[in-house]
């Protein structure tokens, strides 16, 4: 675990052929943009978070609050966590924090608050797929605060799964595996069925 500033980046995607038939398990092709969002993270030890975003398209936001806020009785509790977030105007930073969430209730990580910094140029709002990237992104540089090895698809898994449960958006998982494994210099089919 450190607290120097951590870097992640993700692309946003376009989607070339199958659109939502990852819900049905058929195959897909997206197309990983060169649009990125950037995350930078730095852990802090007194459970305060700060979180700066600024897009291309969109307004510059702010939110700080205590982490202890959106736990249960000190514990991860997501149901908990998903109204404390839909209940508040800093609801955008439930896709950050959703991550952090499910990376401690999944590997058992001691999370005490950070500073993360966020900037991106994938479009917000025109089909690219703009909570992906921050989603895969934030969890890269969870991991790397960390010293987490998140191998094969447990990243973009555990990004889907903030989306779901934290978010409250019932995504599939197409949209995280292209950010997560994309390059924009090439064409990526996903087969979307289960990897048992």
């Amino acid at each position: 675990m450190t607290n120097e500033w951590i870097e992640a980046s993700a692309p946003g995607r376009l989607d070339v052929m199958g659109g939502v038939a990852d819900y049905s398990g058929s195959l897909v092709l997206q197309k990983p943009l060169r649009q990125q969002t950037h995350v930078q993270l730095r852990l802090r030890q007194d459970d305060m978070c700060t979180i700066e975003s600024t897009t291309s398209n969109g307004p510059k936001l702010f939110a700080e609050f205590n982490y202890r806020n959106i736990l249960k009785n000190g514990k991860v509790d997501l149901n908990f966590a998903r109204n404390y977030f839909q209940r508040t105007e800093i609801h955008w930073a439930a896709y950050e924090m959703g991550c952090i969430l499910i990376v401690e209730r999944e590997h058992n990580i001691a999370f005490r608050g950070a500073d993360i910094k966020i900037s991106s140029d994938v479009p917000l709002g025109k089909g690219v797929s703009s909570s992906a990237p921050l989603e895969v992104a934030t969890m890269k540089a969870v991991a790397k605060a960390y010293d987490l090895t998140l191998d094969g698809t447990t990243l973009p898994r555990l990004a889907q799964k903030a989306e779901n449960l934290i978010v409250g958006a019932p995504c599939g998982l197409m949209d995280q595996l292209a950010s997560y494994f994309g390059n924009h210099h090439q064409l990526l089919p996903i087969l979307c069925q289960p990897d048992i």
